[in-house]
C-alpha cells in the first residue's frame, strides 16, 4: 500500500471494548450496553476516517485492563474487522504517559516520527491528521492536538522527552497546561494546531450529529 507519509506512524489508544468498563460517564444517558455501542461505533468511524486518506501505517493500542482473557480482549472482532493481528497491540503498564511513552517509542524503532490519538476523538479527521505530519516532515520534534476540555486529542513526536509525561496527573483539565509547563522547563519547542473535541462526557454526544460523514445513529 502506498502512503503519503510512509516513514510515520499513527498509534490509535483504545480501550479494549468490555460492557460497563468503557464510556462510563455516558452510561446514566446510554446505558451500559449503549454505552459499549457508542465506544465500538467510535473506534470504527476515527478508524476508517483516518486509514482512508492512505495518510501513514495505522496500529491499534489497546488497553485490556481487567480483561479476564486478554487475548480475546486484545482481538475483539471490533478491532480485527479492522486490520491484521499483526497492528493490534496491547498498551503496556503504567499510567496514561508511561503507555503513551512506551507506544511512541516502539514506532520510533522503524518510523521517523508518530503521532498518536484517542480513538474517542472523533473530531479528528485526515486534514488535522495531515497538519501533524506536515509539520513533523517539516521537522518539527512535538506537534500537539489541544482537546476544549484541557486536554488533547493528539501528541505528534520524532523523539519522546523524558520531561513529556512527567508528574501528571491524567484526566483533568490542566493536563495540556502541565504538559506546556513540563516542556518550557526543559526548553523544549513544540507547536500546536488548532483546538477540537473528544467524547467524553453526556453533552458530548450531540456534537457527534455535525460530523462528516455522518456518525452511525445510536439514539
Amino acid at each position: 500500500m502506498q502512503y503519503r507519509y510512509p516513514n510515520a506512524r499513527l498509534a490509535l489508544f483504545a480501550k479494549a471494548p468490555m460492557l460497563g468498563k468503557v464510556k462510563t460517564r455516558m452510561q446514566a444517558v446510554l446505558g451500559r450496553d449503549g454505552a459499549l455501542a457508542l465506544h465500538k461505533s467510535l473506534i470504527h468511524y476515527v478508524f476508517h476516517r483516518l486509514e482512508g486518506a492512505k495518510l501513514c501505517p495505522i496500529t491499534f493500542w489497546v488497553a485490556t485492563d481487567g480483561a479476564l482473557d486478554k487475548d480475546k480482549a486484545l482481538h475483539d472482532e471490533c478491532f480485527v474487522s479492522l486490520c491484521n493481528k499483526k497492528n493490534i497491540v496491547e498498551q503496556s503498564e503504567g499510567d496514561l504517559g508511561a503507555r503513551m511513552a512506551f507506544a511512541a517509542n516502539r514506532a520510533l524503532e522503524s518510523a521517523d516520527y508518530v503521532v498518536l490519538v484517542g480513538a474517542d476523538c472523533a473530531s479528528v479527521d485526515a486534514a488535522y491528521l495531515e497538519s501533524a505530519l506536515q509539520a513533523l516532515e517539516g521537522g518539527e520534534s512535538i506537534v500537539i492536538g489541544p482537546a476544549e476540555d484541557g486536554g488533547y486529542v493528539l501528541i505528534g513526536l520524532r523523539t519522546v522527552p523524558e520531561c513529556l509525561f512527567a508528574n501528571m496527573q491524567w484526566g483533568v483539565p490542566s493536563v495540556l497546561a502541565a504538559t506546556r509547563q513540563n516542556l518550557r522547563t526543559a526548553g523544549l519547542s513544540w507547536v500546536e494546531l488548532a483546538p477540537r473535541w473528544d467524547v467524553d462526557r453526556p453533552e458530548d454526544l450531540e456534537r457527534l450529529k455535525t460530523l462528516q460523514p455522518a456518525f452511525p445513529s445510536l439514539f
